[in-house]
């Protein structure tokens, strides 16, 4: 047990979930701008229960590890032989629900929801209420969207998570404007008399891409920068 531990569990939390969301989010700038032919073709509806499941899995996995590392010290099995944390507390935040932690893995599953699976909720929370934002705003504004770019903003909001949202929704915002700028610069050079009105028009499809990137690669950085640790959960 130990040595997939150390070569396989460890090393697939450490990287796993990084490298994944890399690929997903490789997968949807081809589905956008359909760089690779015959590439791998997927609905968004699909990549999105796709990254669901994967953090339900890894979160499955974190709180199987801690499970594991826990009981394997002296001291710290004692946390999983009796809960020492006050149901007072709990009714406090879980209500009728806090019969679930009355039992001697007390504890371990109250540390386990606050640490590993907390994170997915607020996640979906959050994302969830940007999708419904965007399609509102599709409703009254069209000319932002092409087909499918509600569904990839939830994707992607999905994939960057929570605090990283934060940082993500103002990115979008900024990359609107870079994009639009870039787009512009290149259909003058081109000859920008020759291009129809709604080709100027910038859709939030490359932006939600641009920020989710920077999110993805920098975005622990910058919640650290700015000093947004305090909304970690």
């Amino acid at each position: 047990m130990n040595s997939i531990m150390s070569y396989v569990l460890i090393p697939f939390m450490n990287w796993g979930q990084y490298f994944f969301y890399l690929i997903i989010l490789f997968v949807a700038v081809n589905k956008r701008f359909s760089w690779i032919n015959n590439f791998y073709d997927s609905t968004y509806k699909f990549l999105i229960w796709l990254v669901l499941g994967f953090k339900v899995l890894y979160a499955s996995i974190e709180t199987f590890t801690q499970y594991y590392v826990w009981s394997s010290g002296k001291f710290t099995k004692l946390l999983l032989d009796q809960n020492i944390i006050s149901l007072d507390i709990v009714k406090d935040s879980f209500g009728k629900m806090a019969w679930v932690f009355n039992n001697r893995f007390g504890y371990f599953l109250f540390y386990s929801w606050g640490r590993f699976w907390l994170e997915i909720v607020v996640t979906l929370i959050v994302a969830m209420a940007f999708y419904l934002f965007f399609i509102f705003l599709k409703r009254h504004k069209e000319r932002f969207f092409e087909e499918g770019e509600v569904e990839l903003g939830f994707l992607l909001s999905l994939l960057v998570g929570w605090p990283n949202f934060i940082v993500f929704l103002p990115l979008v915002f900024v990359s609107t404007v870079i994009v639009s700028i870039v787009k512009i610069a290149v259909f003058s050079a081109r000859g920008g008399s020759a291009y129809g009105g709604n080709e100027m028009y910038t859709t939030l499809g490359a932006p939600f891409l641009l920020a989710a990137l920077i999110v993805l690669l920098f975005g622990r950085y910058i919640v650290d920068i700015l000093g947004l640790t305090a909304f970690r959960v």
